[in-house]
């Protein structure tokens, strides 16, 4: 076992999670009282909606690859258990949405 591979791993996850964080954030502060997003352009929607949809997607990868780094790094130790679902986890985002 690799403690810097670990510490990569923990890095990792710390990062999607505070990028995951702030694209809630972000949709949070354009919400008015009924929970409506409001936007003063069209171009503007476009390009804070891209913006979020790059956060989440970040958010994703930088948390996929943080597991993938752990549970390979510690597969003799029971590892799989947290390998094989999030396989099929990242299959269902691939095929299901």
């Amino acid at each position: 076992m690799d403690l810097t591979s670990d510490i990569a791993g923990m890095l990792l996850l710390v990062a999607g999670v505070w990028l995951g964080i702030l694209a809630k954030q972000r949709r949070f502060n354009r919400t008015n009282e009924f929970g409506v997003e409001r936007f003063p352009s069209f171009w503007t929607r476009v390009m804070q909606r891209s913006q979020d949809y790059s956060l989440v997607g970040g958010c994703l990868l930088a948390v996929a690859s943080g597991v993938i780094l752990l549970s390979s790094n510690h597969l003799e130790g029971g590892g799989w258990v947290v390998m094989f679902p999030l396989s099929l986890f990242m299959l269902y985002l691939l095929l299901g949405t």
